[in-house]
């Protein structure tokens, strides 16, 4: 198996532990995130913004529907707002990741792949392939987190992770917080067809 499976297999296993155990504590349903956002509209706006970034950070361990963030902060704080903050928000948690996988990522590495050619061939084959997984990362649950990861460890230079991730991520917070911003929580058409 190529390393780039086998360690986003081992990373996708212990997302969806956490995940399993979310769901069974009923953390961060989306009914409970919309309730969220519906009692912070009559707060200040400061409230609505840190919730759509505090989940985004959040959205690194437990799986947490971003798209849906995505849209109610759209709806709740309109477009140009909406847009801005789960920019700021995905971005906050790129990063994070990315410096984590920097950080810790060869400690981590050393037990989930034993064979330094492996691990030789991972930073090589990322580094080629993984602009692709990162521009193609936010179609599949738990990829982002596991290609932000992966990017870290592998040592991709920032500014080129920067550049991808910005690619990638700025079309999906134009379209779902402008979606968000057309929609209404009782008509939410704009936003499925988003």
């Amino acid at each position: 198996m190529h390393p780039i499976l086998k360690i986003a297999f081992k990373l996708a296993v212990f997302f969806l532990a956490l995940l399993l155990i979310t769901r069974l504590f009923g953390w961060f349903t989306l009914d409970q995130i919309e309730i969220w956002f519906t009692e912070a509209q009559n707060q200040p706006i400061v409230w609505l913004v840190s919730i759509v970034i505090g989940l985004m950070l959040l959205d690194l361990l437990f799986s947490i529907p971003t798209i849906w963030v995505s849209i109610f902060a759209g709806f709740f704080l309109g477009f140009g707002t909406g847009f801005t903050t789960v920019l700021c928000g995905l971005t906050l948690a790129a990063i994070c990741a990315y410096e984590l996988g920097t950080r810790w990522g060869e400690a981590l590495l050393d037990k989930l792949i034993t064979s330094p050619e492996e691990r030789r061939r991972l930073h090589d084959d990322f580094l080629e392939y993984g602009p692709l997984m990162i521009l193609l990362s936010r179609s599949a649950p738990m990829l982002p987190e596991i290609s932000y990861c992966i990017a870290g460890l592998s040592k991709m230079p920032r500014a080129r992770f920067m550049l991808f991730f910005l690619i990638g991520h700025i079309p999906y917070a134009l379209i779902t917080t402008y979606a968000g911003s057309q929609s209404a929580l009782d008509t939410p058409y704009p936003a499925i067809v988003g």
